[in-house]
Formats: C-alpha cells, structure tokens, sequence
C-alpha cells in the first residue's frame, strides 16, 4: 500500500552542481523529497537504500552514462517501475527515441524551465500514484480470494466431519449445535468478504466481546485438524476478559490463521500454548505460543509484505497460501491494536526454536 501521506521521492542523478542548484530549489517548492547522485553508479548505490518515486536523470555522465544507468535499473524487479525522466541538452530525434526505447517515461531539455519541469514530474508522480493503486487492489482482491479459499475450509471442514460420522443419524441432535456454529461461521466469512471490500471506505463495526468464547469458538473449528495431528491446544486465559474487535474477522481470519500456522509448523505431539497478559486498564496481549520449526530473520523481515508473501510446507507436508499474515496485520490495525512476531528457527537455533505471536488489543 503506497504511502500517499509521505512526500514523493525525487532523485536527481547529474554530474553538474548548477544543474542539480536549479532543479533541487525548483522541486523543493513542491516539497518534494530529493535525493542527489553526482552520476549513475552513485545512484545506483543509493537506490539500494532508498527507492525514489520518480528519477531525473542526465545523459551525458562519466563512469555510467545516463543510458546505461536507465538500462540497469529497467533490468531490475525492484527498480524497473520507478518513472525515469531523461535530463538532456540534446534534442536530437535518435537520442529521445533510444531514451524511449530502454523505458524512460519522459525528458526534459536543458536549459530547464521552471514549469514546463514541475508539470512533467507531477504528471509521471500522479502516473505512478495511480499504477500503484492498481496494485494495491490486485493485492486486496488476492486476499479477499485468501478469505474464501483459506478461512471458509473450516467450517465447512467441520461439518463435513460431522455429517461423515458413522453413528450421525443417533448423535444428530448432540452435534445439531455444531452444524448450526459452522454454517453461521461460513455465512459470516461471506458477510466478511462484502465489509474487506469497503474497508478502505468505511471502518469495521467494532465491540468489546468476550476474549475465551471467541477462542474457544475457533478451537471447536480446528478441533479436528488439532487431534489429526495429535497437537495439544493449552489456553490460560480469563473468562471475563473482553476485547475490542469485530467477531467474524477476529475469529476467522486472525485466530483461526495464527492457530493454523502454529499447528502447520509444529511436529506431532507437541503443545501450543495460548496465554494473555493485561498489563494496563486498557491493553492486554494475547499471545501463541508454539515450539515448531520457526522462521528466519530473512522470513521475519517480509512476513507482513503482501508482495513478498511465500508458501512453506508444514511439518507434514502442510500447503498455504501466504497471504495469512497480510490479512492478520490488516485486521489487527483495523481494531486499534498490533501484533508482533518473534520467532527462533529450527536450522539455526536446533535446541530452542519455535515462534511466538503477541496480538496488542484493547480490553475492559
């Protein structure tokens, strides 16, 4: 998701300081955020640091042309969608068309005019602004996939075990409460999906709801997949506890994903641990705790990423999606609170590995 209450970052990558005076105070009357380079692999250096939104970038440069440095970073994922905008005294047809041709957006001539300049870089920002809406989007329309794929198995999950019972038509009227649990849970993820797509135009509904019932709700949707596995769930929390959330999203998509994570990166016969701590009148932190495989810095620094999400296998084989995570912090932040990971991986740490997910949340 672009930040679009930071300033737009302007690199200016030329060899010439009267050159880089004029445009550096021009665009500072946009209050742009502009990064300098001196020539194309000082840029090229400073990108691994920091992504600028849009690059003016001269031709004629010594080490690295400006040719050359446009060709490399269009060769990169990382770079290849940062509008470039060619600096040039040339205005010879060849040289824009071979500007064009390695995937410039635009140039601009020198000596430079104030606002033939400002309307070219607000024009590739407002450009670029709108491609990455898009993108965002797709991300959004993936995780909305996500929910139904993902959140909707569970309760379907457990019907289906229900209706297979070889002794179902004499234990029907005992298990009628748990048919009736999961089909509502399925139509809730349903009304669910509806309020993800109007989440950025409106704010999720939220209440203080008892914290065990909702736990113990998500426990009855995974019990089966928990006892197939042979993992022991152990929960201390307080009855009375309520947090501010919105039942559905909570259940569903937070608990039920931090929960299916926890058993898909545990080995059988071992223990998930769920515990709580209120540490002022208004903020406690749920924690799940597990002793699985765990995840590496590299994992850890991109978990939340939408973009960089990545499937592992569990410990039996287990598939995912990725997009868990994503969907969890979305949720989090929607009701005022956080989560954080800590995490130990089995590789590294043989004798103490396994992850720990703290939910901050407000509570009365």
């Amino acid at each position: 998701m672009s930040d679009t209450h930071k300033p737009p970052r302007v690199m200016i990558v030329d060899d010439t300081p009267q050159n880089i005076q004029v445009l550096g105070t021009t665009l500072r009357r946009e209050n742009y955020q502009i990064y300098v380079a001196q020539n194309g692999v000082q840029a090229l250096e400073m990108i691994n640091e920091i992504l600028p939104d849009l690059i003016l970038l001269d031709v004629m440069m010594p080490e690295l042309d400006g040719f050359d440095t446009c060709r490399r970073l269009k060769a990169e994922e990382r770079t290849c969608d940062i509008p470039i905008i060619f600096l040039t005294a040339k205005a010879e047809t060849n040289d824009i068309v071979h500007g064009f041709e390695l995937g410039a957006v635009d140039y601009v001539t020198k000596p430079f005019n104030a606002t033939e300049l400002l309307i070219r870089v607000r024009t590739q920002l407002e450009l670029k602004s709108s491609r990455d809406e898009v993108q965002r989007i797709s991300h959004e329309r993936k995780e909305l996939v996500h929910i139904l794929c993902h959140d909707l198995a569970n309760p379907m999950s457990t019907m289906l075990s229900i209706l297979n019972m070889q002794d179902f038509f004499a234990t029907f009227d005992e298990m009628r409460e748990l048919l009736v649990s999961a089909a509502e849970n399925g139509l809730n993820v349903i009304q669910l999906v509806r309020e993800m797509q109007a989440l950025d135009e409106h704010e999720l509904e939220l209440d203080y709801l008892n914290l065990s019932s909702m736990l113990i709700e998500s426990e009855r949707m995974l019990h089966n997949r928990f006892s197939d596995k042979q993992v022991a769930l152990e929960k201390d929390i307080d009855s009375d506890l309520n947090v501010k959330v919105e039942r559905t999203s909570f259940v569903n998509s937070v608990v039920n994903n931090l929960l299916t994570n926890a058993l898909k990166f545990s080995y059988p016969d071992s223990i998930i641990h769920i515990s709580c701590e209120v540490f002022d009148e208004k903020n406690l932190v749920l924690r799940i705790q597990d002793t699985g495989i765990g995840m590496s810095e590299k994992l850890l620094q991109g978990l939340f990423d939408v973009r960089k999400t990545t499937s592992r296998r569990g410990t039996n084989g287990e598939q995912g999606t990725g997009f868990g995570m994503p969907l969890v912090e979305k949720f989090m932040h929607a009701y005022g609170g956080r989560i954080e990971v800590a995490s130990r991986s089995e590789k590294q740490h043989p004798d103490d590995h396994g992850t720990t997910i703290s939910l901050y949340l407000l509570h009365q």
